[in-house]
């Protein structure tokens, strides 16, 4: 199914209410990382979903008009790094644009040197496998070509509009 060429946009309280709606919704948070030209880059997403295991695919949204990401997807590579409840401060600190991504940040390079977080939960090294356009995102697919598991810990939750904490709770059998 083909989508119109043009979407007509929402009004200002509608497009509002919708962000609302949407913000119920937990996510993860990401910072996909890369090394374009040697040039460390990295963007914080929410959007991180997978999309297949065989063969392993994911995807995350980028703003189209998103300058990092234009820089980032000229590697042809990248790295999702699955952040943890203890990286709510270097979030804050590295979600606005311009700011330095890599500021007192441990990390090692992964294949074409995309910065692998030492603290993340789990890092995946990808191939980009596709990008298309979604209103005002790019819906980028990648293949993952190497994952890598962090320490256990509780995850970063975004949730509206601001980031949250959540218990672990053991499993029983029978539950």
């Amino acid at each position: 199914m083909a989508l119109a060429a043009s979407i007509p946009r929402a009004a200002p309280a509608e497009a509002r209410r919708f962000r609302d709606a949407l913000g119920r919704f937990a996510t993860g948070v990401a910072l996909v990382t890369a090394a374009p030209e040697g040039e460390l880059t990295g963007l914080v997403v929410n959007s991180l979903t997978s999309v297949s295991l065989e063969p392993p695919l994911i995807l995350f949204c980028a703003s189209r008009s998103s300058i990092t990401w234009s820089r980032m997807r000229r590697a042809g590579r990248f790295a999702v790094n699955v952040l943890g409840g203890d990286a709510e401060a270097f979030v804050t600190r590295a979600a606005p644009p311009g700011s330095d991504r890599f500021a007192g940040v441990t990390w090692t390079a992964g294949r074409g040197g995309a910065p692998l977080l030492t603290g993340a939960l789990a890092s995946l090294e990808c191939e980009i496998a596709g990008e298309h356009p979604g209103g005002d995102h790019w819906i980028v697919v990648a293949r993952v070509d190497d994952v890598h598991l962090g320490p256990a810990g509780k995850p970063l939750v975004f949730f509206a509009g601001g980031f949250h904490g959540i218990s672990r709770r053991s499993r029983r059998s029978g539950s």
